[in-house]
């Protein structure tokens, strides 16, 4: 009997060392879900971010450049380079504005030496007349009227503005060398009209310069009108001879004021606002036709 308890206990110890025991301990265990989960977590990171990275490039914004057209109103980059226009553009002169027929164009032209002429009339309610003028390609127009609407075409039959805006003033470049038209209309009531029509004198500097002397005879009581072009933050400085009897103003083509005709200034100088042309108007307080020498510089 105690052989047989014998053999039993030596072919258990025996069985126990024929199946290795496992090896791994919780805390390996443990080890290694840490590791599995750290490495997803990176997988998951990097898939993120490449969706994130693909997102932000495929929502970026693309631009196409877009063409500006050429218009009237494009002005020169710089006034060395801005040419001259034609002094006395509207043939033939005439010191008057001359009668019409009813329904017949008035035509307007320029006193020898000036740059405005002025129409006065009258017009019975909702009647309407037409005036002509002559002018040269990108020489800027200036057209004002008291007492009646204006329309105003090309030589080429393009309606710049219409009765239907009810404008009384309009000042744009010219883009067709012709004959332009002005028409005017009275409202619902007869009344005196005024039209008024300048083209200033363009000034430009010779090359290489940037200061200059125009002259100019102003008749009695009238305004004489120039223009330049200047860029911002340039500085332009004005004067004028004799100083008795004249003063100036100054404003951009935009209505921007530099110097107000309200005043009696024979100069100024200042710093100019923005780019474009700047109108100086001398206006003539003498009892007579007067040359008057403008000083001009911008640098």
């Amino acid at each position: 009997m105690k052989k047989i308890v014998l053999a039993i206990v030596l072919l258990g110890i025996l069985s126990a060392c024929s199946f290795p025991q496992p090896t791994t301990s919780p805390s390996d265990s443990q080890t290694k879900v840490a590791l599995f989960a750290q490495a997803t977590l990176t997988k998951a990171a990097i898939i993120a971010e490449t969706e994130q990275t693909s997102t932000s490039i495929a929502i970026q914004p693309t631009y196409t450049a877009t063409s500006i057209p050429e218009t009237a109103t494009s002005i020169p980059p710089t006034a060395t380079i801005m040419p001259t226009a034609t002094f006395t553009p509207i043939p033939p002169t005439s010191t008057s504005v001359p009668t019409s027929a009813p329904g017949q164009a008035i035509r307007l032209s320029f006193a020898s030496g000036t740059t405005n002429v002025t129409a006065e009339g009258h017009l019975a309610a909702n009647a309407t007349q037409r005036f002509v003028f002559w002018a040269d390609k990108s020489q800027l127009m200036d057209i004002s009227s008291s007492g009646a609407y204006i329309a105003v075409t090309s030589p080429s039959g393009k309606k710049l503005v219409d009765f239907d805006q009810s404008w009384t003033w309009y000042r744009d470049y010219i883009s067709e060398k012709g004959d332009w038209y002005i028409d005017i209309k009275a409202s619902n009531y007869a009344a005196n009209y005024s039209l008024y029509l300048a083209i200033p004198q363009r000034l430009s500097f010779a090359p290489n310069t940037s200061s200059m002397t125009a002259k100019a005879t102003i008749p009695a009581g009238r305004v004489h009108n120039f223009v330049v072009w200047g860029n911002k933050d340039q500085t332009l400085s004005v004067s004028i001879s004799p100083t008795q009897n004249f003063k100036l103003s100054i404003w951009h083509v935009d209505g921007t004021v530099l110097l107000s005709g309200m005043g009696d200034s024979t100069s100024f100088e200042g710093v100019l606002p923005k780019a474009g042309d700047y109108i100086i108007n001398v206006t003539s307080g003498a009892a007579t036709a007067t040359e008057i020498t403008l000083n001009l510089s911008i640098d």
